[in-house]
């Protein structure tokens, strides 16, 4: 994405490129970068205001990095939110798969056009009609299993060990949304069918993989996908739930909730990671390390959602942002404890991801969502938030 910059600062940038910064131009520099931070921080107590106990900002880009925070990791003991927190990264996992599917296609070993019956015959009904593709980008029909009634209360089935063909039985008995191909639906259904295939491709646990073909390689040395470990190993915020039914604003609404038997999640979205581990992922990822310019073009190839016009499209595994003064591609994720966004560049040089320590889904989860978009916008456009009319 172009981002539009004051000409001084683009003079500036510049003059590092060819050689070393004036004194002078090196003070613009960081000046802007400490506005940036200033701007940003706003947003970040914004977010606190909205709903979140804890949120934690950091960016990635060519001048080093630096990390925000507002609020508290705990609302019992009021601790800093830590800056190397770690944290359940919910969604964002769908772009570690949707890499590693894409990698198997780039190697000839499976075909994105193909059904997925191919490889799993009988998987989920239709299954000779659904293709990898399909799966990908949640156009497949498959209903999502977290609609299911077993998944009421995180409270209950976050003490529950599931496999993963339980949870597409569970998405199964929900019933088709669609015929395949026919519109976007989202389903983690999908992408648990889609850890199933890269463990049959491979003849590899799904971990195993994700460690050797992207966690290691894009240098994310803090991150790890757990199976039914309910702990969050390293530094961490306690994660925060509003249970179904309970008065929002009643003292001691929102439980904690850090450990979980994450197995319901795995593929779909069970992976832990921190800030910088996910801005290298897509540095990575949009650096063209881990698949090819033809794949990175199909994964940023988007079908329309229901959430335009913040997240536009839906790629393979990829989610756009329509910020004010472009698009830009990466992930948001949502899971009992913990609420991310992780977007970057087109190139993947200027990164930002965003943690809260809550997941809510009453209605206060809106201003709090739309605060987390304000402070991107802020970050990658230099100006508040405004829905493009």
């Amino acid at each position: 994405m172009r981002v539009r910059w004051r000409a001084g600062l683009l003079a500036c940038l510049m003059a590092g490129v060819l050689g070393v910064a004036a004194p002078s131009q090196a003070g613009a520099v960081s000046a802007a970068v400490t506005d940036q931070r200033a701007l940003v921080q706003e947003a970040l107590d914004a977010m606190v205001a909205a709903g979140a106990p804890g949120v934690l900002a950091r960016v990635d880009d060519p001048h080093g990095h630096w990390i925000a925070t507002s609020g508290v990791a705990d609302l019992r003991t009021g601790e800093a939110v830590p800056r190397n927190a770690r944290f359940r990264v919910a969604s964002l996992t769908k772009s570690v798969i949707a890499t590693i599917v894409l990698q198997l296609a780039e190697e000839d070993r499976l075909s994105l056009d193909r059904p997925v019956g191919a490889w799993l015959p009988g998987i989920v009904a239709g299954a000779d009609r659904i293709t990898v593709r399909q799966l990908l980008n949640h156009t497949s029909g498959l209903a999502d299993y977290v609609a299911h009634p077993e998944f009421k209360d995180a409270m209950v089935y976050g003490g529950r060990t599931y496999r993963p063909e339980q949870l597409i039985g569970y998405a199964e008995e929900l019933g088709p949304v669609s015929e395949p191909g026919q519109r976007f639906a989202y389903s983690n259904a999908g992408y648990i069918v889609l850890g199933l295939l890269v463990e049959r491709v491979t003849g590899d646990r799904l971990e195993t993989e994700m460690s050797r073909r992207v966690l290691r390689p894009a240098g994310m040395s803090h991150s790890y996908l757990p199976l039914t470990e309910p702990a969050i190993r390293g530094p961490h915020a306690t994660g925060y739930y509003l249970p179904a039914g309970v008065d929002p604003g009643a003292p001691g609404a929102l439980r904690p909730i850090t450990e979980l038997n994450p197995s319901f999640a795995w593929a779909a979205y069970g992976l832990v990671s921190d800030a910088r581990d996910i801005n290298r992922f897509y540095h990575a990822l949009f650096g063209g390390q881990l698949v090819g310019e033809g794949s990175l073009r199909q994964m940023r190839e988007g079908v329309g959602t229901p959430q335009a016009p913040v997240f536009p499209y839906y790629g393979l595994g990829l989610e756009a942002a329509g910020l004010t003064c472009g698009v830009t591609w990466g992930g948001t994720g949502s899971i009992p404890g913990y609420q991310t966004m992780a977007f970057a560049d087109r190139s993947g040089t200027r990164r930002m991801t965003l943690s809260m320590n809550v997941q809510r889904r009453d209605p206060a989860v809106a201003p709090l969502l739309m605060a987390g978009v304000d402070a991107l916008n802020r970050y990658f456009c230099g100006t508040s938030y405004s829905v493009p009319r």
